[in-house]
């Protein structure tokens, strides 16, 4: 049986170009800003989409092998690969990626998102417990949206990313590690600081003192167990480290606040959508369904996960051509969340495609990845992102810089989005 087919010379240092480096550049686990701005300058997703649309053309279906320096990736082009791969994880395409694993070792070693079985199931169990992960509410909410409140009650004057980020980790602070964490800064200093070494994976030395560190903070949140955090509803299970669950439900938190901060920007643009947030809010709508659609909008549109990994344990059959055990699949998610060719609303704001169905569609919208493997936070994100929406729109008029608002102004939404130059204006509405 053939193999996979393979990119020219010619087109594997256009596949890099255009799409791997400016992935690996801006930064898989922690965002680096000067390259954030620089894809911004570049448009970057737009020069993925466009690459991927040229090789589809060429090679077909795909998967494409690329065979670089080091490793070989086969890029996904086709949208029923997608599915294919996300819905047969762990079995036979595994999310433990060995460029994954080499970066999470930095900080979060026994995390679900780089177990295999048989551990990877019960490790499952104690995320989907802690985050409540099949109930549409969580069990303290109630406990959340006080602190939201109290955090984001009394917002005035003009915001840049850093002092949002700031207020928004008090709040992941208090939800994952208890209310006595509020203020623990060096909590979230340490784990930016190893998630800045496992942006290169194996090819930084681990930081060993900071990991200690951080490990031993940890433990001592773990230990005193506050009622009504996450940390609080972790089970005793020392065999299966229940405490490494907790470096990436804050890691994740962070990727929520950067698609929170985005939303806003959009709703400074378009008060027509803030005003429904708000109405929502006015009514005690129970799920706030709406402000958890822009959610869920804002990370179609500029997706925190910039490519999605699976590695195949087993040699797999693609339409009569045959991918070996140990292939390497990458899923580049804005090429599937922004291809105007599949979806007519791919450029525009449209938050209703969340609650009308069209985002169930076979075409690949993936914002919280999906399968056996999907983010077990799902709902929790939603939840803490549309209250502390809605507290926003319900008591502020909000204003945004210039460059932002020409940015954000059309219709159709740039690919790339640098979060990081965005300053909005909060101003207690009257």
């Amino acid at each position: 049986m053939a193999s996979l087919p393979t990119a020219s010379v010619a087109d594997t240092a256009r596949i890099a170009n255009d799409i791997l480096l400016p992935l690996v550049a801006q930064g898989a686990i922690v965002r680096r800003p000067m390259m954030s701005r620089l894809a911004d300058r570049v448009s970057a997703d737009d020069r993925a989409l466009h690459r991927v649309r040229r090789l589809r053309a060429k090679y077909s279906e795909g998967p494409l092998l690329v065979r670089l320096a080091h490793r070989t990736v086969a890029v996904v082009l086709d949208p029923t690969d997608v599915r294919r791969l996300l819905d047969n994880t762990p079995d036979p395409f595994s999310a433990a990626t060995k460029e994954k694993a080499g970066a999470l070792r930095h900080f979060q070693p026994h995390a679900v998102l780089v177990t295999d079985p048989p551990l990877r199931a019960p490790r499952r169990a104690i995320n989907e417990h802690a985050l409540d992960t099949h109930q549409p509410v969580h069990r303290h909410a109630d406990a959340m949206l006080t602190a939201i409140a109290e955090e984001f009650g009394e917002l005035s004057g003009t915001l840049g990313w850093a002092d949002f980020r700031d207020r928004w980790s008090r709040l992941v602070r208090r939800i994952v590690l208890g209310t006595a964490a509020r203020d623990d800064t060096e909590v979230t200093r340490l784990l930016d600081g190893l998630r800045a070494d496992a942006n290169w994976a194996e090819f930084h030395r681990r930081d060993t003192r900071s990991r200690r560190r951080f490990q031993q903070l940890l433990d001592e949140y773990v230990a005193k167990a506050e009622p009504g955090s996450l940390v609080g509803d972790l089970p005793p299970a020392d065999d299966l480290d229940p405490a490494g669950q907790v470096p990436h439900w804050l890691f994740a938190f962070d990727a929520a606040g950067i698609a929170l901060w985005r939303l806003l920007a959009v709703l400074a643009t378009r008060p027509e959508e803030a005003a429904r947030i708000a109405d929502e809010d006015a009514h005690h709508a129970p799920l706030l369904a709406y402000a958890g659609a822009s959610i869920q909008e804002s990370v179609r549109l500029w997706p925190t996960t910039l490519v999605v990994l699976r590695e195949a344990r087993q040699a797999t059959d693609w339409r009569g051509r045959t991918a070996p055990a140990g292939t390497q699949f990458a899923i580049v998610s804005s090429v599937f969340h922004r291809d105007d060719e599949a979806l007519d609303f791919a450029n525009e704001f449209v938050p209703d495609i969340w609650l009308d169905g069209r985002s169930d569609g076979q075409w690949p919208l993936i914002p919280f990845s999906a399968g056996p493997a999907v983010c077990p936070g799902r709902n929790l994100v939603l939840l803490t992102t549309s209250a502390v929406t809605s507290q926003i729109v319900a008591h502020h008029q909000l204003d945004v810089d210039p460059t932002t608002r020409d940015k954000l102004s059309g219709k159709d939404l740039p690919t790339t989005f640098d979060h990081t130059s965005i300053r909005l204006g909060f101003w207690p509405a009257r």
